[in-house]
């Protein structure tokens, strides 16, 4: 027999781990396992709540990028304000590379979910067109969402759509009835689109007092379009007592904001002495400001400033490169003042046919001076055919704002006779019209023709 064939002996023991001690693992075991499922949310929560304190403190410390760091840890978390914290600074560019097209993307996920905040900057993406195509639209549509639910900024937003038919019908009293409803919140562009209503009487009954009042509440928060048109009542003398010194205060607060119509009226103001010392060169230097930013009126004055050398360096070739960016944009004043380059021949080749074609555009706008130059241009065939009749046409335009010039021409033109055939009642009356007016030529006129009988009181 082998000795693997001998039994075990009877005090043999086989090894196996005690069972008290197995007992006690199991226990500790299942503390750990509560431990986790009570305390690991817990953590979760405190480093989600230490992101969000982090992230508020960095952004007011002006340190974007931290903000952006923290914030994006909520947002991958799947923390709606978070991602609608990153979807902003995607869009303003703000401690991150800006991304229109990401800030987008987030906004879209809050918004879907039921956001306000989400639906208003996916409201304003597609008022901009930025991040996705221009839809006017789907922006009433988001903004409309979050104004229903109290967002003064889509009511703002709203109120512009309506006011200026994007997207819907246009309608200046439901555009009045949204920007009421964010002013009412302390919107301040709000405030200020309300307080311009009031002036112009659009939506509302015009009201200046009113119109005052909502300009202040948005001037009362810095708003710059606000502080200029608050310049602008008071140089008018609307809702407040007429006073060009506080004009010119409100309008510089403006400026230095970049304020564009601000800037012009400072310019404005420096021409011509209102409100402050006159000084060409602080009004060339504004207008220079206004027109940078493509302020259409600014270009035509700076224009004007280099023509006459007020303020700057008179230069013709300066002069007319601002008419031009002016009246290609449809002002009225450059296209007349070209009219004049072209028929003088400064800064550019003369040309009568040029000069015609400016006046032409300007007198359709109502421009007296160039319906005046037209009419000139008609009678003495300048440049164009010679009408009599397009030129009492144009000077009858003229005269309808009591403009004197007009009022002796075409007494002059029904003196010497329309094809011909004089006119004498009608010469009288517009002679009589502009001595009214106190013109001195017109009163020799008068006189002669009743030194030849041609006169007849009874006929005015």
């Amino acid at each position: 027999m082998s000795n693997n064939d001998w039994p075990l002996e009877a005090d043999t023991t086989v090894f196996s781990p005690p069972a008290p001690r197995r007992r006690r693992i199991l226990p500790i075991i299942l503390v750990l396992l509560v431990a986790c499922l009570l305390f690991w949310p817990a953590r979760n929560f405190y480093v989600q709540w230490s992101a969000a304190q982090k992230g508020a403190a960095a952004f007011q410390a002006k340190d974007y990028a931290e903000a952006f760091r923290q914030w994006k840890i909520l947002a991958d978390a799947g923390n709606i304000d978070a991602r609608n914290n990153i979807g902003l600074m995607y869009w303003t560019g703000q401690g991150v590379a800006q991304n229109d097209a990401l800030a987008v993307g987030l906004w879209r996920k809050t918004a879907e979910a039921g956001n306000v905040n989400g639906a208003a900057g996916l409201a304003q993406a597609y008022y901009d067109g930025r991040g996705v195509a221009q839809d006017y639209v789907l922006a009433f549509n988001w903004a409309r969402k979050a104004a229903d639910k109290g967002y003064a900024g889509s009511q703002y937003l709203l109120g512009v759509l309506y006011s200026q038919g994007q997207g819907l019908p246009r309608s200046d009293e439901q555009a009045v009835y949204w920007w009421r409803k964010a002013a009412d919140q302390g919107n301040a562009e709000a405030a200020f689109v309300l307080g311009r209503a009031y002036y112009l009487g659009q939506g509302v009954q015009k009201d200046d007092q009113l119109a005052v009042m909502w300009t202040r509440r948005a001037v009362d928060k810095g708003e710059p379009n606000a502080q200029a048109l608050l310049g602008t009542l008071y140089s008018l003398g609307h809702g407040v007592g007429r006073d060009d010194r506080q004009a010119f205060e409100w309008w510089m607060k403006a400026a230095v904001s970049g304020q564009p119509d601000a800037q012009y009226a400072v310019g404005g103001a420096y021409a011509q002495g209102k409100g402050v010392g006159k000084d060409d060169t602080q009004a060339a230097a504004w207008f220079v400001k206004a027109a940078g930013q493509g302020y259409v009126q600014a270009q035509s004055a700076l224009a004007y400033a280099y023509a006459m050398g007020k303020g700057v360096t008179r230069s013709d070739a300066e002069a007319t490169s601002l008419w031009f960016k002016a009246a290609n944009q449809g002002d009225a004043y450059a296209q007349a003042s070209l009219g004049v380059a072209y028929s003088k021949g400064t800064g550019l080749t003369q040309s009568d046919e040029n000069a015609v074609s400016w006046w032409l555009k300007a007198a359709k706008q109502g421009d007296v001076s160039a319906e005046l130059y037209l009419a000139a241009a008609y009678a003495n065939g300048k440049g164009i055919a010679k009408d009599d009749k397009s030129a009492e046409f144009w000077l009858l335009e003229a005269a309808k704002v009591g403009n004197v010039d007009a009022e002796l021409n075409l007494g002059k033109l029904y003196y010497s006779g329309i094809g011909n055939k004089p006119n004498y009642p009608e010469a009288a009356k517009w002679f009589s019209k502009a001595v009214g007016h106190g013109n001195a030529e017109a009163k020799t006129f008068l006189e002669i023709m009743k030194q030849k009988g041609q006169f007849d009181s009874k006929t005015l």
